[in-house]
């Protein structure tokens, strides 16, 4: 008798802690409200939910076409769409247990809810990492993954912290994106705001405060401000569309003639991490060794 009693103790103590997990790690998020808390039949629209769950080993039901990202292993999923369009007939007949989707399909939140569950897991500013370090964490809860969670979140801190180590805070920095022939300098207001929150960099911000979230600039600007580091995405090549040859663009007399240039200290970054897997473990992880790789070959001179 008293064995029947302590294992149904044991059992309401481990529904009552799964039910509080359950309201802690969905509470920054907008749902509605009938989402189970182990779905086993996913659909993910953004591409660093996507690139998250892949992390962790998650065979997905479904997700958009032309999310160019050419690591994953989802050969699996069924098309639902696009990122900006949801194929609502295709999900209903998936009969998913839930439906992510977040920033860039964001807006399909209540047309997508009218035929299944479904959460919106965009990523609010101010710190790109942090929240995308606490989004793993839901997701891995959220699919019984949190040990394979733990690797991949810790290598994270860890070269975050190595890439800080190289930082020299006394440094402008620059971060330009090229759009085809455009160029719009990426400030703490974007998606890169976690260069300086985590990693210490001191990034050139936009000093004519008139400009939004992409500042739109020329060489000559590039000059003007003179950083002493140039980090360049091709935002086109990290998408899928045809390169803009940033490498290219910027091999100019403008930007040669600039510190960055004249010190060797132009960085090339694929973009992927930063511009179309926001948030991504995957990605954060192959910009973080970028990075590191960039900031070691300039500690050695």
């Amino acid at each position: 008798m008293l064995r029947k009693h302590a294992l149904l103790s044991l059992v309401l103590i481990l529904l009552s802690a799964l039910i509080r997990v359950q309201a802690a790690d969905l509470s920054a998020f907008p749902n509605t409200g009938n989402l189970p808390s182990h779905p086993q039949r996913i659909i993910a629209f953004p591409a660093g939910v996507v690139d998250s769950l892949d992390a962790l080993g998650v065979k997905l039901l479904g997700m958009p076409d032309g999310i160019h990202l050419n690591y994953i292993k989802q050969t699996q999923a069924k098309t639902v769409g696009t990122l900006f369009n949801a194929d609502l007939e295709a999900i209903h007949k998936l009969q998913p247990d839930m439906v992510m989707v977040g920033t860039r399909s964001a807006k399909q939140f209540t047309s997508v809810a009218e035929v299944a569950p479904t959460i919106d897991l965009s990523l609010p500013r101010g710190n790109t990492f942090q929240s995308a370090l606490s989004r793993f964490d839901v997701l891995a809860k959220l699919v019984d993954k949190t040990a394979q969670a733990q690797p991949i979140k810790q290598e994270l801190l860890t070269l975050r912290d190595d890439v800080k180590a190289l930082v020299n805070p006394d440094e402008r920095i620059m971060v330009v994106m090229v759009i085809g022939r455009s160029l719009n300098m990426l400030t703490e207001k974007t998606r890169i705001d976690w260069f300086h929150s985590e990693l210490g960099m001191t990034l050139v911000e936009d000093d004519s405060k008139q400009l939004g979230e992409l500042a739109p600039i020329s060489f000559e600007y590039i000059l003007a401000q003179n950083p002493d580091w140039l980090i360049v995405m091709d935002r086109d090549d990290a998408v899928g569309k045809p390169s803009s040859n940033a490498q290219q663009q910027m091999n100019n007399p403008l930007v040669n003639a600039t510190m960055a240039a004249k010190r060797g200290k132009i960085v090339y970054l694929d973009g992927v991490g930063t511009l179309n897997a926001v948030g991504g473990v995957q990605g954060l992880k192959s910009t973080l060794q970028q990075l590191e790789r960039a900031f070691s070959a300039s500690a050695r001179f």
